[in-house]
C-alpha cells in the first residue's frame, strides 16, 4: 500500500479567525470576507474622513472667526458705528459690542470706511460659506449613521466611536429611524 504525505491532505477542521489547526499564524491576505465586513470597513473610513474633514472646517471656521472679529474691533476704532457694522456682518448689536469691547489694545488704522465694509463684508461671506460646508459634512456624517443602523453594520456604541459624538446623541439623532430586528 502507498504512503500518502500527510501534509498534502486537506485538513478536516477549518481554522477559525485565521489561526491554524497547529495554533501558528496563518496568512489571510487573500482570505475572503464577508460582504459585513467589507461595508464596515468602508463605513469606518467614511466616517474618519468626515470627521477629519469636520475637523478642519471647524478650525476654518474659527480661525476665520477670530480674523472678522479683529477686523469689527478696528472697524469700530477708526469710527464705523455698531448699526453699520451689524449690517455688514450680519451679528446683532450686541454681539458687535461685545465684540468691540474684547480689543483695548487697538489704534485708529486711517483706513476709509469703504474698506471697513468691503473687508467685513468679505470675510463675513468667507465665514457664511466655511460654516455652509460644516454643515454640509455634518449632513453627510448623519446620512452614513442612519445607513449603518439601518443597515447593521454598527450598533450604537461603535458609531459613537466612530464619529467622535457620544452614544446619547447618536440614539438622539436616530431615534425616528426604523431599524430591522
Amino acid at each position: 500500500m502507498p504512503t500518502r504525505n500527510r501534509s498534502a491532505l486537506p485538513s478536516p477542521v477549518q481554522p477559525r479567525q485565521g489561526r491554524s489547526v497547529t495554533g501558528r499564524y496563518t496568512y489571510r491576505a487573500k482570505a475572503p470576507r464577508s460582504q459585513v465586513d467589507g461595508e464596515h470597513a468602508r463605513l469606518a473610513r467614511a466616517l474618519a474622513a468626515h470627521r477629519q474633514l469636520l475637523s478642519h472646517a471647524s478650525s476654518a471656521i474659527r480661525t476665520l472667526t477670530a480674523a472678522r472679529n479683529e477686523l469689527i474691533a478696528q472697524a469700530l476704532e477708526d469710527g464705523l458705528t455698531l448699526t453699520t457694522v451689524s449690517a455688514v456682518t450680519g451679528e446683532n448689536l450686541r454681539a458687535v459690542r461685545t465684540i468691540g469691547l474684547a480689543y483695548d489694545d487697538l489704534h485708529p488704522s486711517g483706513l476709509p470706511r469703504d474698506a471697513h465694509v468691503a473687508a467685513l463684508r468679505a470675510k463675513s461671506t468667507e465665514l457664511a460659506a466655511a460654516e455652509r460646508h460644516r454643515d454640509q459634512i455634518t449632513d453627510r456624517r448623519e446620512a452614513l449613521i442612519v445607513m449603518a443602523l439601518r443597515n447593521q453594520v454598527c450598533d450604537d456604541l461603535e458609531l459613537a466611536s466612530l464619529t467622535g459624538l457620544t452614544p446619547d446623541h447618536i440614539r438622539r439623532s436616530t431615534r425616528g429611524i426604523a431599524r430591522p430586528a
